[in-house]
């Protein structure tokens, strides 16, 4: 009974590989090869929605718009729950440069997925794409809030709240570079940003100190010989 317990768990490891195969295959462009190992799992599991969306994903690849959105419609009406379908149909809108229409179906999904961080950064991303400052920066305070210790969302929010301009967003964006860097001090990104945050700000009298510890912190990393004097 073990030995055919292990000798299940190798074969299905197999068809998993198969799958990392494929998305791998289109990565690189090598459609053809992608579709050799589609077939392959197709044929192992003919019914499986999980197969159909790869199917969908490789129709995408080749620039099939209409026949991946036909099968990722399919794949709704047997699972109208199936969250990787609709961001597929999402990051088609996005691939055909229909940006509005993606932000609009991409927060539809959020109402419906409301812990999909990665939904609600790439939601961010395409407000930023429409300079739309404000919202991007309402997604980035939604994403602190659920998880405050991840560096990425303070620095993102940071870089945001910097873009927006303003004297008092560039206060609370160096405030926020500061945090991000507090919990990843390895981040040159976020040691930059607070060195340009503080540079803005020069008229304030605690920001010449800033800058210069910024300065020295990023001549270490970078090993830059001199920098232009602030």
């Amino acid at each position: 009974y073990a030995h055919e317990e292990k000798r299940c768990k190798g074969l299905f490891l197999v068809w998993i590989v198969c799958e990392q195969l494929f998305v791998a295959s289109l990565d690189c462009g090598k459609e053809e090869l992608a579709m050799t190992y589609c077939a392959e799992l197709e044929r192992q599991f003919p019914n499986s929605l999980r197969v159909k969306r790869l199917r969908g994903m490789y129709n995408e690849s080749i620039a099939n718009y209409e026949e991946a959105n036909a099968i990722y419609e399919e794949i709704l009406k047997v699972d109208p729950t199936y969250g990787l379908a609709r961001k597929r149909k999402i990051a088609i809108l996005k691939a055909q440069r229909k940006i509005p229409e993606a932000i609009e179906s991409l927060t539809e999904y959020l109402k419906d997925f409301m812990s999909d961080h990665e939904a609600c950064l790439e939601l961010a991303d395409l407000y930023v794409s429409q300079l739309d400052f404000s919202h991007a920066a309402f997604c980035m305070e939604e994403l602190i809030l659920v998880n405050p210790h991840m560096p990425l969302f303070h620095q993102r929010y940071a870089e945001i709240l910097y873009s927006m301009g303003g004297a008092d967003n560039v206060e609370m964006a160096r405030k926020y570079f500061s945090q991000a860097l507090k919990l990843n001090r390895k981040s040159s990104r976020s040691l930059y940003g607070f060195f340009m945050a503080s540079t803005a700000l020069k008229s304030r009298k605690d920001s010449k100190s800033m800058v210069t510890w910024a300065q020295e912190k990023l001549l270490v990393k970078t090993n830059v010989g001199s920098w232009v004097a602030w």
